[in-house]
């Protein structure tokens, strides 16, 4: 097993990590990530609203939606 270690610019973080755990078990054994608090607080709310978007546009109501 090789590693990595990447230094990402902050407006892109988000992006990267993103895209590298959706290869994770595939082509990435494991991921670990260097966060200070301020940005972990700041990507958990992210997480958080994105499922609670997600649940908000999947449901009954908005099926009529996808059609168009």
């Amino acid at each position: 097993m090789q590693k990595i270690t990447i230094e990402v610019k902050d407006p892109y973080f988000e992006n990267v990590l993103e895209m590298l755990h959706s290869i994770e078990g595939i082509m990435v054994e494991k991921i670990k990530t260097v966060i200070d608090n301020e940005r972990e607080t700041e990507l958990e709310l992210m997480k958080l609203q994105s499922s609670s978007m997600q649940q908000t546009w999947d449901n009954e109501e908005d099926k009529a939606w996808d059609a168009l």
